[in-house]
């Protein structure tokens, strides 16, 4: 294993050439080989082989498809050649995040993996880097729970309901996850999708950027969560007290951190970050969930044994969920960003929709089927 190598020199390097390879996409170049005898086929971009198209073409890199680097470059998609479906490949430094690999493996293992409640993200593979102390985990594809606007109200509790039903899951496992934040929550986006988009068009085709992607509604196409990054979990042995050192996760707001470096009880952690989450990204991003105030309000508590186990928390959200009226549930998902001239035509487009739904008796809430 070596340190980084030094790339100011290569032509392809981005001071020398418009358009160029960044040091963390030399990374990816310097694996493209070794990715693809073991079945992983990246983006020509990074091919030791890469001719940039706007050298022949004499057009703007910024308006070639190999012009740009994925917006994040830890993670990266790759065509499995087996079969030729997408999948993500991330790169895991074993030194900065030495339980990640052991933690995820265990939740993919036999007896877990076919546990209808587990919600944490599937590993295909993993693979040892020849060159660093890296480990690979090959992953399906996914994408953020917000890149899919929420059509109605029942979609978002669908959502809540899989993200309490996952963490319960990791609980029950002895596993404090740490860091349970809004991007550490990902959707299987394909019910949703005609087909993979580009990594960096949306809207466009991975396979044929020229073609348009169409895009579907969850309460017609219900879609599967996922809990991912275990870089700051810790797993407990049965009956081992639930305490540990303090780590810092995306959400610095835990009363908790004003005490380190110090102990604190990390599954409390869990339960604080689960409820500022829905408060942050999805309460104050709509005024639809109101009715959620009270029990956020318990999970978010200042003190950590005043909030409730993710077992008290997941009963209390499933009868809230069942107080709620089939309307409430069906109502439009309205964000607060949502331009005011636009309104108008959502309204109307969500008010055929729903006619359309209650014709076809569609449940209100969208629950993904898994297949045994």
């Amino acid at each position: 294993m070596q340190a980084r190598a030094d790339y100011s020199s290569d032509p392809f390097y981005y001071k020398h050439m418009k358009g160029g390879l960044s040091n963390a996409e030399f990374f990816w170049r310097d694996h493209y080989r070794f990715l693809e005898e073991k079945g992983y086929r990246l983006h020509h971009r990074y091919s030791p082989d890469w001719e940039p198209s706007w050298l022949k073409s004499g057009k703007s890199p910024v308006r070639c498809e190999d012009g740009f680097p994925p917006f994040r470059l830890t993670t990266i998609q790759a065509t499995r050649t087996s079969d030729g479906r997408i999948v993500v490949l991330k790169q895991i430094w074993t030194k900065n995040t030495p339980t990640e690999v052991k933690i995820t493996r265990f939740f993919c293992n036999k007896r877990n993996a076919v546990d209808p409640k587990n919600h944490s993200v599937f590993v295909y593979d993993t693979l040892q880097s020849p060159i660093y102390k890296v480990v690979f985990f090959v992953m399906p594809y996914l994408m953020r729970v917000h890149d899919i606007k929420f059509a109605t109200v029942g979609e978002v509790l669908e959502c809540l309901r899989q993200i309490f039903e996952g963490l319960l899951f990791i609980h029950r496992q002895n596993v404090a996850h740490c860091d349970l934040q809004i991007f550490n929550i990902m959707m299987d986006p394909m019910p949703l999708l005609s087909e993979v988009p580009h990594f960096l068009w949306e809207h466009r085709s991975y396979v044929n950027p020229e073609r348009r992607v169409k895009r579907y509604t969850r309460t017609d196409h219900p879609v599967r969560y996922y809990i991912i990054d275990f870089g700051l979990s810790t797993k407990f042995s049965p009956g081992e007290p639930h305490i540990a050192p303090i780590v810092f996760g995306g959400d610095k707001s835990v009363p908790e951190y004003a005490d380190a470096p110090g102990n604190c009880d990390p599954f409390k952690v869990d339960i604080y970050h689960l409820g500022n989450m829905i408060r942050e990204d999805f309460m104050q991003e709509s005024r639809s969930l109101g009715f959620m105030r009270s029990l956020v309000d318990s999970l978010t508590c200042e003190e950590p044994s005043d909030r409730p186990t993710i077992e008290e928390a997941m009963q209390e959200f499933e009868q809230l969920l069942g107080s709620l009226s089939q309307w409430t549930l069906r109502s439009r998902y309205v964000y607060r960003d949502e331009l005011f001239f636009v309104r108008p035509f959502r309204a109307v487009r969500h008010i055929c929709r729903t006619i359309r739904w209650l014709a076809t008796m569609t449940p209100v809430i969208p629950t993904y089927e898994v297949v045994s």
